[in-house]
């Protein structure tokens, strides 16, 4: 774990911040180009889609990451987002740009939801290195251990190896990204019809999340071991399924 990349004087350069900015680099030029695959018909209205996916997923992460762990801490731009707050608000917003634009919203939402995904990527590689969303301590011998006092992990769990749960999360999800691309580009070439990349997202992620829940040791329990992410992952997995319905009602009347 690196929470600072580099400090000089009073600049502190953290990690978290440095994936997702390039996180975020990486996934707008990944749509950059395919911007006219996805029905844009000019580079305005790429940006105005890629303003309104960035700014619906950092309101939707932020409001759910304060409901979750309080107001102060989500008032500060260096604490963390709830991915799962945008899981609600990135399709939303997405939903809306695609009424307005008057593209097909499965087309268009497949392109976004794969970038996202990749982007979410490197924004849990950042939650390796500040030390949040942490493991339970394991006696494995890929344990890792933070040591670094300005890292997110209790102060009680420094120098305990703990599972990597961050990492698990990040190979889970460029499995998934990898089987999306290659629904993505069945589509692109019309031998699918849209909306198996969202889909896959939404099960993907919401399969992924639940399991990873018996190893985190940060989770927020609802009900005996039942944890919030866990029933969030299952309404994750639920709107998969309304996905596929709607993909299958589209092919219908198509």
């Amino acid at each position: 774990m690196l929470p600072v990349l580099l400090s000089f004087g009073p600049f502190r350069l953290y990690g978290y911040g440095v994936m997702i900015t390039l996180g975020c680099l990486i996934g707008a030029r990944l749509l950059w180009l395919r911007r006219e695959r996805m029905g844009l018909k000019s580079e305005e209205e790429f940006w105005a889609l890629l303003n309104v996916a960035c700014l619906s997923g950092f309101v939707g992460g932020k409001l759910l990451f304060m409901l979750q762990y309080g107001l102060k801490p989500g008032l500060s731009i260096m604490n963390g987002y709830s991915a799962f707050g945008g899981f609600v608000s990135v399709p939303l917003a997405v939903w809306g740009f695609a009424r307005w634009k008057k593209i097909p919203f499965l087309k268009l939402a497949d392109y976004m939801f794969l970038a996202a995904f990749f982007w979410h990527a490197f924004g849990r590689f950042g939650c390796f290195l500040a030390g949040c969303c942490w493991g339970k301590p394991t006696t494995l011998p890929w344990g890792l251990a933070v040591t670094d006092p300005r890292s997110q992990t209790p102060r009680e769990l420094l120098g305990v190896p703990l599972h990597p749960v961050q990492l698990y999360e990040v190979a889970g999800i460029l499995l998934l990204c990898a089987l999306m691309y290659r629904f993505l580009r069945a589509a692109e070439e019309g031998r699918s019809a849209p909306g198996l990349v969202v889909a896959t997202h939404f099960g993907g992620y919401g399969v992924l999340r639940f399991l990873l829940e018996f190893l985190r040791d940060d989770k927020i329990v609802v009900s005996g071991s039942f944890t919030q992410g866990q029933a969030l992952g299952l309404g994750l997995i639920a709107a998969s399924g309304g996905v596929l319905l709607w993909r299958a009602k589209c092919s219908r009347s198509s």
